[in-house]
């Protein structure tokens, strides 16, 4: 219970017990009251009964109505001792054969009574007055403490909550701070994560252009090993923006089918250069008990497989690397499929193991940092897991090698997927897009010769737009393009607002292709729900590319 609910507790019981006190009060006042009223109504009538005994005694009256005056009398008093005597005395008198003297004698005696009964009156009302100025003196008393502790009780209430305002004050000050903090740090994600990609992707797609190309041996080798430097800045790239963008709750997770047969085989084919280099064998077991069509996100499964199957490359000489995949079917159309990538490197000494899946940790680190990273991999790894329903656990003895055991929850379908299409070598799209017209939006002058160079390999036709002003004005004047490419962060008119106004104002529905080098959470729907077709982020494949505008275009890749 809060101060503030104590207070208004003890206010309320203090209220409760000053009604109760009050009401005591009034109840002995009014019993006080009554009494001395009757009291001082019984003296009256004893004075009138008496004044009339006297009347009666002066006018001799018949002895009867003499004598039922006295039992009147005698009843008013009987419970006054005091005048009893006189009482017995006036009988005596007036039993006797009246004289003159006699009726002296009672009148004189009922003089007495009657004076002391006015004095007794007298003393009644004052009684009287006295109690009741202690009642109303009470009250006002009770009034007065009843006031003041109220008074104290509230202005510790608006003490208290004067004070819990400026802590709410200060808590939504600190909320907005941190709010205003989250959208600057996802500002800052977004910048970065374009103003990294957009150079990335003008030299990695420069130096797969120059790749295709005809090179000297020494030239080719030296292209080779820009490629290569730009595929390990990616993974670092990729490593830290993924994990900012988990930190900020901007990680998105898809729900789409896919075969996992297909996911693996695609990871293997990754590494099976490295593997061949080192002498290592891979060896993949999967069971049968896996559905053909799992419903979740290949894309994260395929991030953590590279992920850990890299690891276990970089961290291993000699020997080999099992992957073993097994699956459990849950009610509800679930299944949990488990997997264990062993390998048979150098491990990870015990103090170290608890602390591997922490950012910038190194399994296997040593001092010289000579297998180099982020140390960002597993924990990319296991908050990737954690976001599906899924984790992680490993086990290894230093020197023999590492296990690691992860899980994750998929929808399923015993139906198999529809044949897709294998995608087709870049050097194989030539004349693939031969008199078609594209229309390229992109302010970056690196990424706009990029672009122009791969269409206009296959064959395409480019106009190439700085902005989105300048796009809308080619459509203007010609709306015979085959399919726009869009950049989504350009001066002017950015992709979003020029998408719109394609669709909306010129009514134009050419296929259009959002290209960005931000790839933050939820902007792929954003750009769907804008009007464009396909969605793709820099860096590139350039068969990718070929890939989603053959489909848009309805061609089938040779």
């Amino acid at each position: 219970m809060t101060v503030v609910h104590r207070k208004i507790t003890w206010l309320l019981l203090f209220s409760i017990f000053s009604l109760i006190v009050a009401s005591w009060l009034i109840f002995v006042s009014r019993n006080n009251l009554e009494r001395t009223n009757a009291r001082i109504n019984q003296t009256h009538e004893i004075i009138d009964m008496m004044r009339q005994i006297s009347f009666s005694i002066s006018q001799p009256a018949p002895p009867a109505t003499l004598q039922a005056n006295l039992d009147s009398l005698q009843q008013l008093i009987s419970k006054d001792h005091d005048q009893q005597p006189q009482l017995d005395s006036l009988r005596h008198y007036l039993q006797k054969t009246p004289t003159a003297s006699l009726r002296n004698a009672a009148l004189a005696l009922l003089a007495s009574i009657i004076e002391k009964e006015k004095t007794l009156l007298n003393t009644r009302i004052s009684q009287n007055k006295a109690v009741n100025q202690r009642v109303a003196q009470g009250l006002v008393i009770a009034r007065i403490l009843g006031f003041v502790f109220v008074v104290i009780v509230l202005f510790q209430l608006n003490r208290d909550i004067t004070h819990r305002k400026r802590i709410q004050e200060h808590l939504e000050k600190a909320i907005s701070d941190a709010r205003q903090a989250k959208q600057m740090q996802e500002q800052f994600l977004a910048n970065m994560s374009h103003e990294i990609r957009t150079p990335m992707n003008g030299i990695k797609g420069m130096t797969d252009l120059l790749l295709d190309t005809p090179l000297s041996k020494k030239q080719h080798e030296l292209a080779g090993t820009i490629k290569s430097s730009v595929g390990n800045l990616l993974v670092v790239i990729n490593d830290i923006l993924d994990f900012s963008k988990i930190q900020a709750g901007k990680l998105n997770i898809e729900k789409i089918d896919f075969n996992l047969k297909d996911i693996l085989g695609n990871t293997a084919s990754i590494f099976e250069h490295r593997l061949k280099k080192r002498g290592l064998h891979l060896r993949v077991d999967i069971a049968p008990s896996i559905p053909s069509r799992l419903i979740g996100d290949p894309y994260r499964l395929n991030q953590i497989l590279t992920n850990l199957l890299g690891n276990a490359i970089k961290f291993t000489e000699q020997g080999h690397i099992h992957i073993r995949v097994d699956a459990e079917k849950r009610p509800g159309q679930e299944v949990l499929v488990t997997f264990a990538i062993t390998d048979t490197g150098i491990g990870i000494a015990p103090e170290n193991l608890p602390y591997i899946f922490e950012s910038f940790s190194q399994a296997g680190e040593g001092k010289d940092h000579r297998y180099g990273g982020t140390g960002l991999g597993l924990t990319i790894c296991k908050q990737l897991l954690h976001l599906q329903g899924g984790d992680i656990t490993a086990v290894s003895t230093p020197g023999q090698g590492t296990t690691f055991h992860f899980h994750l929850p998929y929808g399923y379908s015993d139906k198999p997927l529809s044949e897709q299409p294998a995608v087709t070598p870049a050097n194989n799209y030539s004349g693939l897009l031969t008199g078609r017209r594209f229309l390229v939006a992109e302010d970056n002058e690196i990424n706009q010769k990029l672009i122009d160079y791969v269409l206009t390999k296959a064959g395409g036709i480019v106009q190439l737009a700085n902005n989105g002003v300048q796009a809308i004005n080619y459509l203007q004047k010609d709306r015979s393009f085959d399919l726009i490419i869009m950049d989504l962060q350009m001066p002017e008119m950015d992709g979003y607002a020029t998408t719109q106004y394609i669709r909306k104002d010129l009514q134009i529905q050419t296929p259009i292709i959002a290209m960005t080098a931000t790839a933050m959470k939820g902007e792929q729907l954003q750009c769907l729900q804008s009007g464009m077709n396909e969605y793709m982020t820099k860096p590139f494949e350039f068969a990718d590319l070929y890939k989603r505008i053959s489909a848009l275009l309805n061609y089938t890749p040779a």
